[in-house]
């Protein structure tokens, strides 16, 4: 996804903001808004970048491992537990 179709969907999603400021719940002028949205796209990307590093990493060294000869279980054994992401699992 391009970040410009990231933005859509947030938007799309959240068609307001609001914040809470001194107990009273605020929505956010266009300038909040749009530098929020902007900045959650912003994480999305590096997250999805990060993502695929994890994932590619993997490959390789899936790869390299059946190269040697390891069977499936002595793959899975030598490769690291995935980190599972609590809020989006």
């Amino acid at each position: 996804m391009t970040k410009q179709e990231i933005i859509d969907k947030f938007k799309l999603d959240y068609p307001s903001l609001t914040k809470q400021v001194n107990n009273d719940v605020v929505t956010l002028d266009q300038d909040e808004y749009e530098a929020t949205i902007d900045a959650w796209a912003d994480a999305t990307l590096i997250k999805e970048a990060a993502e695929l590093q994890v994932e590619q990493t993997r490959a390789t060294k899936i790869s390299a491992y059946e190269k040697l000869g390891l069977t499936e279980a002595e793959i899975e054994a030598l490769l690291p537990t995935p980190i599972v992401d609590e809020l989006h699992a």
